[in-house]
């Protein structure tokens, strides 16, 4: 009789955190394919992130990749809004290096966007899109937790759990 494991949490990734992928150093991509899984099968989770300065990573994630502790991957964790402690997917915002804060600045604007783009697509009105875009009370990350899988654009890459048999 074998265990009953949990289900995968679904994965999405910003496109452009996919390039970030493919531009690392191998070793440290190979790490963070590794972290993905485990982050999928929820066998791992990183501290969240804060605000600082300009930067407004509040609700956001990372993972230290090497040894080193040179790289980085930033994600956000898609919960459920009834039951925050179930676990719905995973979004890659950013891998990259840590030197004077790249990944960070990085996975911060995407936030940014991606909030932005979101209300767009909402039909929220324009001064309330901007106020979104410099708000300080939600974060463009919290934004993005709470906000079904990224709409009107098919993400970059989805898992999907394996179907369960009976």
């Amino acid at each position: 009789m074998t265990t009953p494991t949990r289900p995968l949490a679904g994965f999405s990734a910003h496109p452009e955190a996919l390039d970030d992928l493919l531009s690392v150093p191998q070793h440290v991509r190979m790490l963070a394919l590794g972290y993905l899984g485990r982050l999928v099968r929820a066998e791992v989770r990183g501290p969240l992130l804060e605000e600082q300065g300009e930067r407004d990573l509040r609700g956001a994630r990372k993972l230290y990749l090497d040894d080193a502790l040179d790289y980085r991957l930033v994600y956000v964790e898609r919960r459920a809004p009834h039951n925050p402690r179930h676990l719905l997917g995973i979004h890659l915002v950013a891998v990259g290096e840590r030197r004077e804060v790249a990944v960070y600045e990085t996975a911060a604007r995407r936030l940014r966007q991606a909030a932005v783009q979101e209300a767009r697509r909402s039909g929220m009105p324009a001064r309330f899109q901007a106020a979104l875009a410099s708000s300080t009370r939600t974060s463009p990350a919290q934004l993005a937790a709470s906000a079904p899988a990224p709409a009107g654009v098919s993400p970059a890459v989805a898992l999907s759990p394996p179907a369960r048999p009976r």
